[in-house]
């Protein structure tokens, strides 16, 4: 079985999408999915950072690029 998730994308730019993943999926595995290397963003839910190792429990999530410079 699957869920639906709706995601926004906060790179730059905003982008939405919507993804299918396993009802046991982690955010981990969601990062996966949609080819983003986790060690680049934060995973936000209700604008709270999640753990990416943690399962999913909302059907709408926020990944924001983290920008790193000197």
């Amino acid at each position: 079985m699957s869920k639906r998730l709706y995601i926004t994308i906060q790179a730059g730019e905003i982008s939405e999408q919507t993804v299918e993943v396993a009802e046991s999926a982690t955010y981990e595995d969601l990062l996966d999915t949609l080819n983003i290397n986790q060690e680049t963003v934060l995973v936000l839910n209700g604008g709270n950072a999640v753990p990416l190792d943690g399962a999913i429990n909302s059907d709408r999530l926020t990944i924001l690029k983290v920008v790193t410079g000197g």
